[in-house]
């Protein structure tokens, strides 16, 4: 097997919602007001216009990412801006399309806030009296009527001069099959979709890849320990103390997501070692 290290450099990200029906990774600033649940509103009405999907369910997506990019602006910033003062740290939405066992649209609010524990029960509940604090109870609400999920996890930015330690709040709603969105699209070819994850990965500071090609299949080292093998019959990677994960050809974003969020969790239990920044 010969061993390739380092690729050509990472494309830009992209912020055109269209590229989420054609299997895309678009992601988009946040302006650090109170402005950024508007905009994140404005951008889900888009996406979910690109992707056919009905009514309902694009109104309860709006609701729901405005209280995630609420809950961000006010918890994790404080209602002020971040340290740095560069775009990176600030906060960012982000859209794509996973397959696994039924077609979804996952939606992401990013802030380079601390991280915050969220108990096994889901969002604690505020006081009956409280004015709020209830915008992850609304979010939990509005994605499990559709049969959806919410969640948050560690992660590193995209946007801005360098990746920058965060978390991200998520929801994920499914497609209903009626929609064009829902057709699962051609599987790029192994070596292709090899490519795609590398890029990826690198885009997000993971520049000391360490890749193999041979017997069909590419291997991909990610950091000690953490490692991608892409195959012909699909995506399985492996992270210490979580196992192996299994995925299709076409979920290379969420192959990619998953990665990075584990290795964002090893670096807050561990340390961060050195990610060629």
């Amino acid at each position: 097997m010969d061993e390739v290290i380092g690729m050509t450099a990472a494309p830009s990200v992209s912020g055109d919602p269209h590229d989420v029906r054609i299997g895309g990774f678009p992601a988009w600033p946040l302006p650090l007001d109170a402005t950024g649940a508007r905009i994140a509103r404005s951008l889900v009405r888009t996406v979910f216009g690109e992707l056919g999907m009905p009514g309902e369910l694009t109104y309860d997506a709006t609701l729901a990412i405005s209280e995630l990019a609420t809950n961000a602006y006010v918890h994790g910033y404080g209602g002020g801006r971040p340290a740095t003062g560069s775009p990176a740290g600030r906060p960012e939405m982000w859209a794509y399309l996973r397959w696994g066992a039924r077609p979804e649209v996952v939606l992401k609010i990013f802030d380079s806030g601390p991280w915050r524990e969220m108990g096994a029960e889901g969002p604690s509940r505020p006081p009956l009296t409280a004015e709020s604090g209830r915008g992850l109870e609304v979010a939990h609400a509005l994605t499990a009527v559709h049969g959806g999920q919410w969640g948050t996890h560690r992660t590193w930015s995209r946007l801005g001069a360098r990746p920058v330690t965060g978390k991200a709040a998520f929801i994920t709603l499914p497609i209903p099959s009626r929609c064009p969105a829902a057709t699962m699209p051609l599987p790029r070819s192994p070596r292709e979709t090899a490519d795609r994850i590398h890029r990826l990965l690198e885009t997000r500071g993971l520049n000391r890849l360490q890749r193999t090609e041979g017997h069909g299949m590419t291997v991909i080292c990610v950091r000690a320990g953490v490692h991608m093998w892409v195959r012909e019959d699909g995506i399985l990677h492996y992270v210490p103390g979580r196992g192996g994960v299994r995925l299709a050809l076409c979920d290379g974003i969420e192959a990619v997501e998953q990665v990075v969020r584990h290795c964002a969790d090893l670096d807050a239990t561990y340390g961060s070692p050195e990610r060629g920044r």
